[in-house]
């Protein structure tokens, strides 16, 4: 489902994430000292996260594209956590 952001005017979806209780409770506790909504907190963790790991991301696309390139057994090889390198 896609609702349209309050804060920004941009359309969010809507998508329940499953975490431990203990990591639930963190983000209720964060957020309420934070003064911010839930899933205000979980964007801006995810933004710092993603961001701070921005070049392993990098990474692992340019490995997927690499696969994807050497044709369809790399590309199921990488899905499945091999080498696609090993294929040649």
């Amino acid at each position: 489902m896609l609702l349209q952001s309050r804060e920004r005017g941009s359309t969010v979806a809507t998508s329940p994430i499953k975490v431990s209780e203990t990591t639930k409770e963190q983000i209720r506790l964060a957020a309420a000292i934070l003064d911010c909504s839930q899933s205000e907190l979980v964007s801006r963790a995810v933004s710092e996260y993603t961001g701070r790991h921005a070049s392993e991301l990098r990474a692992g696309i340019a490995s997927a594209h690499k696969a994807l390139a050497l044709g369809d057994d790399a590309a199921i090889a990488y899905l499945a956590g091999e080498d696609p390198e090993t294929l040649k």
